[in-house]
């Protein structure tokens, strides 16, 4: 059972931010640079989703000298949370691990004031309905909406006055996101083995014999008519 005690406090969201990582516009191209096939992986707009970050998609890595001559010095951490300012907007992820990321187009890093705010709560209270609909009204732009450093501190957001509420409910969500990860990966995992046994379980184009069977069953395929096996109507 849920009591209610102490009040939500409004607050400025930048009050509890001490500084936010930006290198919006900045390319290995106009550091004399280029990407590499391995090193430290870049972090998009692209591969930031909402609670986790895909390493599969738009992945592009920096070597040592670019990733010191990028980030100087303003290392991301484990558990930090990141933001997409545009194309999409509002997308929250958090660092998972412990490796060295670079951060790259439409996507910033929030330091926080841990006197003020937990990471795992800053990340669940952005990617909160309520956050999102506020971000959208303070956004810029036609199709492709972009939230900048300057809009964002005319946001206004509730506040848990006691911080280890805040750590409460950050390790609630957290712990969600974990479950939620877990699952999703089985279930990418179920996705392409259905899709294998699909090519193998059923002939290829021209041969009467699937490549993988069921114990006992031996006989070629046969070609069919579709009208022969079933019925066909059409809906008014």
């Amino acid at each position: 059972m849920l009591i209610r005690t102490n009040a939500w406090e409004l607050r400025k969201f930048l009050e509890n931010i001490k500084a936010i990582v930006d290198f919006r516009g900045k390319t290995p191209k106009k550091l004399g640079l280029t990407w590499s096939k391995s090193g430290y992986l870049a972090l998009s707009a692209q591969n930031v989703k909402n609670g986790y970050i895909d390493k599969n998609i738009d992945t592009h890595y920096g070597d040592q000298i670019l990733y010191d001559k990028w980030m100087a010095g303003k290392d991301l951490h484990k558990g930090q949370v990141i933001f997409t300012t545009e194309a999409p907007m509002g997308n929250v992820a958090q660092i998972p691990d412990d490796n060295k990321y670079i951060l790259s187009q439409r996507t910033i890093a929030f330091v926080v004031d841990t006197n003020e705010i937990s990471e795992d709560f800053l990340s669940t209270l952005l990617r909160s309905s309520r956050t999102f609909n506020k971000l959208s009204a303070l956004a810029s732009g036609g199709t492709a909406k972009g939230i900048s450093q300057k809009s964002l501190s005319g946001l206004k957001l509730f506040f848990p006055k006691a911080y280890n509420e805040q750590q409460k409910i950050g390790s609630f969500f957290s712990h969600l996101d974990e479950l939620i990860t877990l699952h999703q990966r089985m279930l990418d995992e179920y996705k392409t083995l259905k899709k294998t046994m699909l090519s193998k379980m059923f002939p290829k184009n021209s041969e009467k014999y699937p490549e993988l069977r069921f114990s006992g069953f031996t006989d070629a395929w046969e070609l069919r008519k579709l009208g022969e096996i079933a019925k066909i109507t059409t809906g008014k």
